[in-house]
């Protein structure tokens, strides 16, 4: 991939279009390269990855493999590093979050930054745990219910039950998350402000998460209304990441190493973030209300810390992928998009479609879908208090770290699809097995058993769903795709909670609404198998994606000839300042 490819837009990469055609000819000449050639251009020396650069020796076997540049290691080169950070401060806050690339032993800083912005969210999901069980204790008072608890509860506020405002939320966040992502996916797809974006809704995510401290018997609705705006912030936050996640690297084996690496970061960060707050609710004797307010405060500090630093130092800017088209505007051409993107996977990529169809009813489907009815579970059928909530918790983050690493084996040794399906088959026999034999107080010390097998789970299926994203998607128009990806999760990913909501609210006995998960997941086991051989659609993928990529050439370059031909100028698709001069044409994009 050349430098110019970069500027285009049609991958992604560099700060601006101008830093790009600008940038050092290492980027600009080679479309393959070799691991340590690679390393070598990105700034594999010290002063880029803390490491002496390899040996004559070491660059020598190394070229025994050979690979093209990632836009990320193409937007490294074209940076102008006007935000480096002191080396103190890298070493400080780099080292516990880089990924070394399995082939060529270089640290990316995009690829460093993936793993801070991921501990970053950790303790934010975590957050709401606590948050969740504190606001539906404080419903339940609110109601006129604290003698009895939530289980019990006959009254309504605010027209609901106290069990039931956690989900709704999730429903409310969801659709609204469906309805306006669109419009945030045209923003980072035909605008130059996809890291605005990212730095944007971590600011908002830390604001409310801040203002949640003060959570109280006064406050409760209000933080119930933060949290929705929070969770539809925090999503936006995500898809902005995710665009970033294909530009990181060409090679599959290395893009499984990244994901896995990224999973165990954030969980461990997740496991600190527990212990502290288990150890403060410990020592101080602090009762829900006030572990929740902990929480907010702990996982504030987190999230600005590692945002801050991340989306200052380590992410790159990207220039427009595409110019809106004619006539449309950033409202409605993301709802065209999708619409165009949809029609495009369902007539040509087979194996594309079967993957998203079965992402729909996924267990990242939702915003926060599954921790609102798992924490709904808890506080109100087991009567758990938000310390024993956390020692769940932490059992079930400590067992996704197992859950990881067997994820990245079974990927080797078998593929991304068949372990991404399995660890669906195995998370949905485990909340069989939850509602089954968890259904009163009595036996909630059980929980801490089940949360292992919980959290082998997760640690197993998003390894493999993010490499399926990737793997899945065809080369030159990742942002699109991922942007689709970030679509279907949510599109109908409201709806369990829905259906547990309404349940919930006709008196339904809390352990047929929570297997309505369980059986979201096998509807998604079962549209998988539709995707068909790994390999083969793969390469499916593959060659569809080169035939449209050669047909935009074609196209692109009539329309070049056209230009010349009629003597009207020469054909340009970088992206130009609004109101600035273009520095090659002397032209304004007004013009």
């Amino acid at each position: 991939m050349t430098a110019k490819e970069v500027s285009n837009g049609s991958s992604g990469g560099s700060e601006t279009a101008a830093s790009a055609a600008d940038a050092p000819p290492q980027a600009q000449a080679a479309s393959t390269t070799t691991s340590a050639e690679a390393a070598s251009a990105a700034g594999s020396g010290s002063e880029q990855y803390g490491q002496a650069a390899p040996s004559a020796d070491a660059a020598a076997s190394n070229r025994r493999y050979q690979r093209k540049l990632s836009i990320s290691e193409e937007a490294t080169l074209a940076s102008s590093k006007r935000f480096a950070p002191p080396h103190f401060l890298k070493v400080l806050f780099e080292t516990p979050f880089r990924t070394k690339n399995p082939n060529h032993g270089g640290h990316l800083e995009e690829a460093t930054g993936w793993g801070m912005d991921a501990a970053g969210r950790g303790p934010l999901n975590q957050a709401g745990s606590y948050i969740g069980v504190a606001i539906i204790q404080l419903a339940t008072i609110d109601a006129g219910c604290g003698d009895v608890g939530a289980a019990r509860c006959p009254n309504r506020i605010y027209g609901l039950r106290p069990s039931s405002m956690l989900t709704m939320a999730s429903v409310i966040t969801g659709v609204t998350s469906a309805l306006l992502m669109p419009v945030i996916g045209a923003v980072v797809d035909h605008t130059r402000h996809r890291k605005a974006v990212g730095v944007l809704t971590a600011i908002l995510v830390c604001a409310i998460t801040g203002f949640q401290i003060a959570i109280s018997l006064d406050t409760w609705f209000a933080c119930l209304v933060a949290e929705m705006f929070g969770g539809f912030a925090l999503i936006m936050h995500f898809m902005s990441v995710m665009a970033y996640l294909p530009d990181l690297t060409v090679v599959e084996v290395e893009l499984t190493h990244y994901t896995s690496r990224f999973n165990i970061v954030m969980y461990s960060v997740q496991i600190v973030y527990v212990l502290f707050l288990i150890g403060m609710t410990y020592g101080l004797g602090l009762g829900s209300i006030d572990t929740a307010r902990v929480a907010a405060a702990g996982a504030f500090a987190f999230a600005v810390v590692l945002f801050t630093y991340a989306w200052t130092f380590l992410f790159r800017k990207r220039p427009a992928l595409s110019k809106v088209n004619p006539g449309d505007n950033l409202v409605n051409s993301g709802f065209k998009q999708i619409g165009r993107t949809t029609k495009k996977i369902f007539t040509r990529y087979h194996s594309l479609r079967w993957f998203m169809l079965a992402l729909l009813f996924s267990p990242e489907a939702g915003a926060g879908v599954v921790l609102s009815v798992a924490v709904t579970y808890l506080a109100v059928t087991l009567r758990m208090v938000s310390i024993e909530v956390g020692i769940v918790n932490l059992i079930l983050l400590v067992s996704t770290i197992p859950g990881s690493l067997f994820s990245n084996w079974f990927m080797q040794k078998k593929n991304p699809l068949i372990t991404f399906r399995y660890g669906l088959m195995f998370l949905a026999v485990t909340i069989g097995v939850t509602v089954a034999a968890l259904d009163r107080p009595e036996r909630k010390k059980w929980t801490y058993l089940v949360s292992v097998f919980w959290g082998l789970a997760y640690g197993w299926i998003f390894p493999a769903q993010r490499t399926l994203q990737v793997t899945l998607t065809p080369r030159g128009q990742e942002a699109e795709i991922m942007g689709m990806f970030t679509f279907v999760t949510q599109v109908i990913g409201w709806l369990p909670a829905l259906i547990f909501s309404i349940m919930n609210e006709n008196g339904v006995n809390m352990q047929w609404s929570v297997s309505v998960l369980a059986w979201f997941l096998l509807v998604s086991i079962l549209l998988l198998y539709g995707v068909g051989d790994y390999d083969a659609a793969v390469q499916q993928v593959k060659e569809v994606g080169e035939q449209e990529l050669a047909e935009m050439t074609a196209a692109r370059a009539e329309v070049e000839d056209m230009v010349a031909e009629q003597g009207e100028g020469v054909f340009v698709d970088e992206v130009v300042d609004e109101g600035k001069e273009d520095p090659r044409f002397n032209i304004t994009d007004e013009d």
